[in-house]
């Protein structure tokens, strides 16, 4: 990158503060609008100042608080330094902005206050200028006009210059480059005051004030050992003008010693580097103080301590070209345009890559070495299987043997006659083993399978399965513990028996038990008359005969009133004993106080699933409980709510006789009312109610079974109706029907 790269750069900085003013949302016509005038004295494309205009003009179109108007004026004082040009370029000021008001000067370098202490003391007068200089030393203080603020820089002479000895120790001269110009002169002095602390430990020669061709011819015959500082050349000896990063550049070309020196603009200009100052960042520091005094503060005055401002860059050909490591270099420098090195830039991919080929290299040889040897003790191993598998394969029932880790080992064909799933699908999904038992009898085998894996001597388990085609057996489970010749654990070899035939014949017995537990319970109705006639007719006897003693007793001369009254008691006891009968009786059918005490329903409805699940023998029927852990109890009778529970769970799997085994489900769920009530509710899968059956379903002996009496619904509303609650029943919209009973809560001491 070139000066002219420099320019690009700096402009295309500065088009991006001009177009963020104009699409800025804050600037508002609200703001104030100020004029702020920066004169700078050489011409306007020197990378020196682009750069501070930029930073300059970024800084304050970020403020929210004003707008701007920038006029920018570059005087060409270098180039044209006689009186009369001067003259004239004050005219032209004057008039250009006699219409003006302009609320704020900026006054860039010495030749600049020079200019306006000269030309124009009155010109600008109420009007604050701002004073900047790269350096204190290159500013008067005090300055020729009246300023508001002074800023500067610092040129870090000292710094970059003992940088430059430590990277260069065998340096014995170092030649200082400046120009002709006043300001290179200015420059000069300044450098021989900063480098005075030098003299004892190198020679110093300045060669200043030289046309460029013998600066050129100088620089490029220096002794060894020797060490260029460049300070600025804007006018040459001859009178020729330049830029002055131009003239070091045509310097470089030639020169046969390393270069530093003192700004980030000389960069890519051929010197190698040093502690240089932004102009960018002086033109924002500018900036900062112009807002201030626009704001109406006192800013003071503003120098940069001991160039903290200031930036260690580098140059990496010319580090490389003059032999200096980057690793010598200050922490946190700025080393700019580095060659491109695959090595430097992906060390550590290249690394990892070639790491990473090694290793595969490695383990593909190791690989070839185990593959060789497990091909022999696999031709061993499948001798071996096929005299196991001659025996094994061939047995009836459904054999297999778990791994510890739960992979099947070994599974027997006969598998796919039980379960309709080929052996090798058990060896894919390992899960299937679960799968295929049905969800009600997983619990079951979950304990079963945990304590075989715990090697633990397990119990045979019943259950059962659901094969590919959707139909119902049940397997009887045995296993044991495998151990090799150390005793240790090999997993679990396992028989699974199809008893199928067998559970129908036992479901067919329990049907027939079924019918004559029905049968026995029309007898029962008979003998509960027959009882009920005995229980009231021996407290009748009783009081007969108490009565006709009484009467015998009165009939005297004179009666023992005492036992008369013994006899009356006798009387009043026996009539109780009959009353008791009747009302218990009654009970069923009349509104009257039961014996209470605090139920807990979800207990009763977990026996009477236990009695349902141990009297019905459905295929493929679950019940489902969803109990409320936080149930209130009920005042009531528990024989008698549980008895209501009972016929509810009957009824609904009555309901599901002609259901497809798969389908019958039944779901019992209890749950708070309001805080004030319990629901006990059973659903079934069942056909559900006809409409027109629906009002006489809890009617003395009405019922839609073929087999049934008609008493189980009714005397269950009577019972719950005697307990204070109601009960009902409706058709789901998935199908099947749901019973329902609600209850008060107890609410214990609470009035």
């Amino acid at each position: 990158m070139r000066p002219t790269n420099h320019i690009i750069t700096s402009a295309a900085l500065l088009f991006l503060g001009w177009w963020f003013l104009l699409i800025s949302p804050e600037a508002s016509a609200s703001a104030p609008r100020e004029r702020i005038l920066l004169l700078f004295p050489y011409e306007s494309n020197v990378p020196g100042f682009i750069n501070f205009e930029a930073g300059f003009r970024s800084t304050l179109t970020a403020s929210k608080d004003f707008q701007f108007e920038f006029y920018v004026e570059c005087m060409d004082l270098t180039r044209f330094p006689d009186q009369r040009y001067h003259d004239k370029l004050m005219e032209l000021l004057r008039e250009k902005y006699s219409g003006l008001k302009i609320d704020l000067i900026v006054a860039a370098m010495r030749p600049t206050l020079d200019f306006l202490a000269q030309y124009s003391p009155e010109s600008f007068r109420g009007v604050p200028v701002i004073a900047y200089g790269q350096d204190p030393g290159l500013l008067l203080n005090p300055p020729p006009v009246p300023v508001a603020a002074m800023v500067t820089g610092r040129l870090d002479m000292e710094g970059t210059l003992a940088l430059a000895l430590r990277f260069h120790p065998d340096v014995r001269r170092v030649f200082v480059v400046a120009g002709a110009s006043s300001y290179d002169q200015a420059l000069e002095a300044a450098a021989k005051e900063a480098l005075r602390g030098f003299e004892n430990q190198v020679e110093l020669v300045y060669l200043t004030g030289l046309p460029i061709d013998e600066l050129i011819q100088r620089t490029s015959s220096l002794p060894e050992h020797s060490l260029l500082f460049y300070i600025a050349v804007f006018r040459d000896g001859s009178g020729r003008t330049f830029k002055s990063p131009q003239a070091l550049a045509l310097i470089s070309k030639q020169a046969n010693a390393p270069i530093y020196s003192l700004s980030d603009t000389y960069i890519d200009s051929g010197i190698v580097g040093g502690h240089l100052i932004s102009h960018s960042v002086q033109g924002a520091k500018v900036g900062q103080v112009a807002l201030r005094i626009l704001a109406g503060k006192k800013p003071g005055n503003l120098e940069s301590s001991e160039g903290s401002e200031n930036r260690y860059i580098f140059d990496a050909r010319q580090l490389k070209r003059w032999g200096v490591r980057e690793e010598s270099l200050p922490p946190g420098s700025d080393v700019r345009y580095r060659e491109f090195s695959l090595w430097a830039a992906y060390r550590w991919q290249i690394v990892g890559v070639v790491s990473v080929l090694f290793i595969q290299a490695f383990l593909i040889s190791a690989l070839v070495l185990s593959l060789r040897k497990q091909r022999r003790i696999d031709g061993a191993l499948r001798d071996a299987e096929a005299k196991y598998r001659t025996v094994a394969d061939f047995t009836h029932d459904w054999e297999y043997w778990l791994a510890p880790d739960g992979n099947p080992r070994y599974v027997s064909p006969s598998c796919e006659r039980i379960t309709g799933y080929a052996y090798r699908e058990f060896f894919e999904n390992p899960s299937l083993f679960r799968e295929v038992i049905v969800p009600e009898d997983r619990e079951d085998w979950d304990g079963h399978d945990l304590d075989s894996r715990m090697e633990r001597c397990s119990r045979g388990v019943q259950f059962r399965i659901r094969t590919r085609s959707g139909n119902i057996r049940w397997i009887e489970h045995m296993c044991r513990p495998v151990t090799n010749e150390r005793g240790e654990f090999q997993g679990v070899r396992a028989s699974n028996r199809d008893i199928t035939e067998r559970k129908n014949a036992e479901l067919e017995a329990q049907l027939h038990r079924e019918e004559l537990t029905h049968v026995t319970r029309i007898v029962t109705v008979g003998e509960l008359a027959t009882s009920l006639a005995h229980e009231i007719n021996q407290p009748l006897t009783a009081i007969r005969c108490n009565a006709e003693a009484a009467q015998r007793f009165l009939s005297g001369a004179a009666p023992d009133l005492d036992e008369v009254r013994t006899i009356l008691d006798d009387i009043i006891q026996d009539d109780a004993r009959a009353g008791e009968v009747i009302r218990r009786m009654r009970a069923l059918v009349k509104k009257e106080p039961l014996r209470r005490e605090a139920v807990v329903l979800n207990d009763a409805v977990r026996e009477s699933i236990a009695l349902v699940r141990n009297a019905s023998f459905l295929a493929g029927l679950s019940i489902v409980a969803e109990l409320d852990t936080e149930l209130p109890p009920v005042q009531g009778d528990r024989v008698q709510l549980q008895q209501v529970v009972l016929n509810l769970l009957l009824n609904g799997t009555a309901a599901m006789r002609d259901t497809s085994p798969d389908s019958r489900k039944l779901v019992i769920t209890t749950a708070k009312q309001d805080g004030r009530s319990v629901m006990v509710s059973v659903k079934d899968s069942g056909t559900g109610i006809d409409k027109n059956d629906m009002d006489r379903l809890f009617e003395p002996f009405f019922t839609t079974k073929a087999d049934g009496l008609g008493m189980g619904l009714s005397i269950s509303r009577t019972i719950i109706k005697a307990h204070g609650g109601t009960i009902g029943a409706e058709n789901n919209p998935e199908g099947g029907a749901t019973f329902y009973f609600t209850l008060p809560a107890d609410r214990g001491d609470q009035p």
